[in-house]
Formats: structure tokens, sequence, C-alpha cells
């Protein structure tokens, strides 16, 4: 057995981080649905790999809040309440608007031109249509905002509401909608840096709001089906 698992784990083409991201984008992309379950024999197949690296998987899916894992059920991809969605969307203003703060009190200018740099990047994908980059370079930048702020418990609070305000924006809002807006990206970075803490506070608090008003709450993604979403593994 011991033998057969070594061989096993030599022969194995993908890590359990890289399905983690194949989900993730799949999700980001409009192709995998928020309701959609995750069995553990699909996701096996499809990435020719062992259930244990599926598990683990599906476990980190879980603790970003991408996924539940439901006892006796199964994982499937996590459908977040109209309330839910709005309650996300309201924690990360109130925090993000703190984050501004606590940035403008430390960034360097090297730090104002690494974020510059990641919303250049996100710019270039979107003008390219490569929206599931653009998307996630868009979290990118507020994941960095967070971290320059120097303060780590709002630090990971941010980094467990931002995937999941991606499945909100997924399940609740149409792929041609416009995404988080690069041009306001730039703006607030040009506001940062010029310590001006009010209007700054006030741009984020707008551009949050601005992703809530895009949402349309009446509307869901059908489930979809696991095999076609991956038919290319």
């Amino acid at each position: 057995m011991k033998k057969a698992l070594e061989t096993h784990e030599k022969n194995k083409k993908i890590s359990d981080k890289e399905i983690y991201k194949e989900i993730f984008d799949a999700i980001l992309s409009f192709r995998l649905h928020p309701g959609t379950k995750l069995t553990e024999d699909n996701l096996s197949k499809i990435f020719n790999v062992g259930r244990t690296t599926v598990r683990s998987a599906l476990l980190r899916l879980s603790q970003d809040h991408i996924i539940e894992i439901q006892p006796n059920k199964g994982a499937f991809i996590a459908t977040p309440t109209t309330k839910q969605a709005m309650n996300i969307l309201e924690a990360r203003k109130l925090i993000e608007v703190a984050i501004i703060k606590d940035v403008i009190k430390h960034a360097t200018a090297s730090d104002y031109d690494l974020l510059r740099r990641i919303v250049k990047a996100e710019q270039d994908n979107i003008d390219l249509e490569q929206i599931v980059e653009g998307i996630q370079l868009g979290g990118d930048f507020h994941l960095m905002l967070a971290k320059l702020s120097k303060n780590s418990t709002l630090e990971r609070i941010v980094t467990t509401l931002i995937p999941q305000t991606s499945l909100v924006i997924v399940l609740y809002q149409t792929p041609d909608s416009p995404k988080c807006s690069y041009y306001q990206h730039f703006e607030l970075i040009d506001v940062m840096q010029k310590g001006q803490v009010e209007k700054a506070s006030k741009l984020m608090s707008q551009h949050i709001d601005g992703i809530t008003n895009r949402l349309k709450l009446e509307q869901k993604k059908p489930m979809s089906d696991l095999v076609d979403v991956f038919k290319k593994h």
C-alpha cells in the first residue's frame, strides 16, 4: 500500500493549490456557478489526482468561504443570500475605509509605485479582455492596500472578504457588467499619496458602493456541469 501511494504521488500531475486555482478561475470566468456540487470522484477523474489531493483543495476553498462542505451531502460552490451579499460589501466598505487611513500614515513612495504597477497590470488584462486575470489583479490591489496598512487584523479580515466578494459578483452580476474599475484605483492612489484622508476615504466608500449598485440581487445563475467546465483536462 505504501509503495502504491508513493507511486501515485510521483505520478501526480496537479497540486491541491492548482486545483484550487482552476476552480476559483472557473467561478470568476462565470463557467462554474454558485450552488454547483463538487464531487470528489468527478474532480479526481477530471484532474487525474487522488481524492486526498481533491479533499485538500476543497478544504482550502472552504476556508476561504468559496465553497460550503455540508455533512453527508458533499461540497457545493457557496451561494450567498442577498442579505449576506450586502453584509459582505458593507463590511468591505467599513474596513477598507479604515485601511485607507492607515495606508496614508505608513506608505512610502515605493509602496505607491507598487500599487500603480498592480493597477497597470489590471488595466492591461482588462484591455486584452482577460477578465479573470483582471478581476484577480483588482483583488490584489485591495489586498496590497490591507498589507500596507500595517494592521494585521484588518488584513486578515479583508483576505477572507475579497474571495467572498468575487463570489457575490459572479452570482449577482452579469458577465458583461463593468468590473472593479482600474481608473478608480489609479485615482485612489493619487489621492492617498497626496495625504488627502477625507477625500480618499470618500473615494473608497464610493468605490465599494459602485460594486453594490451593479448587483442584480433578484438574479441567480444556474448550476454547472463539472465535466463540461473542465473538459480540457
